[in-house]
């Protein structure tokens, strides 16, 4: 009986790439910094081959951002909130801060008083609460 091929597993976009390109570097530079072929780098880039939590770590020391940042965050994208976090002076950041979470607060608040209302007929808005139903029954 011939060998059962496996299926393409379909693996989550990272942007390897995208902050190699960020930071100016090609494949053979970076394979080269880091010890692997570019051709093997391009392959993790694309998601054909599995990255290791050693090579984001070091790649991650390379293009000067966070680990998680390589999976995440496009850092080429001008509108994404880090863009704007990393181009902000430190009195910016709080103040970046205090405007989110007082967006966030206020949406919190408006949906919690806001309550979807459905239009009645006129039978259903004649009808009694279930609870008083239920107590004048006992």
């Amino acid at each position: 009986m011939p060998p059962v091929p496996k299926p393409k597993r379909t693996r989550r976009p990272n942007y390897l790439r995208q902050w190699r390109k960020y930071r100016d570097l090609t494949l053979a530079g970076v394979g080269a910094e880091i010890g692997m072929d570019g051709t093997n780098l391009g392959r993790i880039e694309k998601g054909e081959v599995p990255y290791s939590q050693d090579l984001l770590e070091v790649l991650a020391d390379l293009y000067g951002c966070e680990v998680s940042d390589l999976l995440v965050r496009d850092p080429s994208d001008p509108e994404g909130i880090w863009s704007i976090w990393d181009q902000a002076k430190p009195a910016m950041r709080q103040q970046i801060v205090r405007v989110a979470r007082a967006l966030v607060e206020s949406e919190e608040e408006r949906v919690d008083t806001v309550k979807p209302h459905a239009p009645q007929s006129q039978e259903q808005s004649q009808r009694k609460p279930a609870k008083s139903r239920i107590s004048k029954a006992s």
